[in-house]
């Protein structure tokens, strides 16, 4: 059976890094890769977002190259397509590769962020991206072009991908046992997602989920410090508590994710700030399974869904198609 080809995606701001992505290009051709993203997949509005979500998907592994400029931002989300596509990839569990410039290299004030608020965003984002196993430092475009194309080797050896073949590099009964397999999963899983849905439907039927004014007490805590004669501390907890509403709770939640998956843990501290704007010091809600049950709330009626990332080992959140209808009904502006 012939070798395969790994499909790989190559992200990173556009004008800046032109004779880099042009480099990068020959490593990976040279490596029996088939590039995907570079200037047919610059990110510059939601539409062209969406275009490239279904392009990464098809990849089997994906590139950033973090240079000194953060790079266009998507005005509903707040940060760049660049660190969106990032996210994407992370969450979709899509092996990533990360290569910055480091920052001691001195570069023409044309290749180098000069908005504040933006050179903050790119702070941030380099160090989460840094924090990837597969991420390196490079000084020189030399530099670069060499750790990748270690880096993509060793991918290609230690990170099973499915990669792509021709048709005629399958011999016939293989390819027929691997169809026989997969048509007995499909027939597996149509029938758990049949029962599932009649559970859900039985579920619903049976009890008259609440929202809208449905009101959720949050009792929660937080703890001060105080020196005594002895200089010793003491610690001095409060109670707090908050009567709050489901739909304005799921209004926070939906505002938060907009077009993005998050994690339980940034779910609760979105409301906790939210509710409980004045305390500055961590506030921790007394019970530790109220959040769950409020997502599963929202998750019988439809409005979020999960996925667990293998990578992160973590669940995330997102809003469904009737999520994103009902948060815009509720948070946007009306004539």
């Amino acid at each position: 059976m012939a070798d395969k080809k790994y499909q790989v995606f190559i992200s990173s701001t556009y004008s800046d890094l032109i004779e880099e992505r042009r480099k990068i290009l020959d490593v990976l051709l040279m490596a029996d890769c088939i590039p995907a993203g570079m200037e047919a997949f610059v990110a510059t509005d939601v539409e062209q977002f969406e275009v490239i979500k279904k392009v990464i998907d098809l990849c089997d592994y994906y590139v950033l190259i973090i240079g000194k400029r953060y790079g266009s931002i998507n005005p509903q989300t707040g940060i760049s397509y660049t660190e969106m596509e990032y996210d994407y990839a992370i969450d979709n569990d899509i092996p990533v590769l990360v290569f910055a410039i480091d920052e001691s290299v001195v570069l023409p004030a044309d290749r180098i962020e000069n908005n504040k608020d933006s050179i903050e965003k790119l702070k941030k984002f380099r160090a989460k991206a840094l924090n990837n196993r597969l991420a390196s430092v490079w000084h020189t475009t030399d530099e670069l072009t060499g750790k990748l194309a270690i880096s993509i080797m060793k991918a290609k050896n230690e990170i099973s991908r499915p990669g792509w073949q021709r048709a005629f590099d399958f011999d016939e009964v293989s390819l027929r046992r691997e169809i026989m397999t997969l048509n007995e999963k499909n027939e597996y899983l149509s029938s758990e997602l049949k029962d599932t849905k009649n559970q859900i439907e039985k579920l619903t039927a049976q009890n008259d989920l609440a929202f809208d004014d449905y009101k959720v007490e949050f009792k929660a805590y937080y703890y001060t410090q105080t020196k005594n004669f002895s200089g010793y501390k003491n610690n001095t907890k409060h109670d707090i508590c908050q009567n709050v509403s489901l739909d304005e709770i799921f209004a926070i939640i939906a505002t938060e994710m907009l077009d993005v998956s998050i994690s339980e843990k940034k779910i609760e501290d979105t409301i906790m700030h939210e509710l409980f704007p004045d305390i500055t010091q961590s506030k921790y809600i007394s019970d530790d399974q109220l959040i769950k049950r409020i997502l599963n709330q929202f998750k019988a009626l439809d409005l979020i869904a999960s996925k667990w990332s293998e990578k992160n080992k973590t669940l995330y959140w997102r809003l469904t198609t009737k999520g994103k209808l009902k948060r815009d009904n509720i948070i946007l502006f009306r004539r």
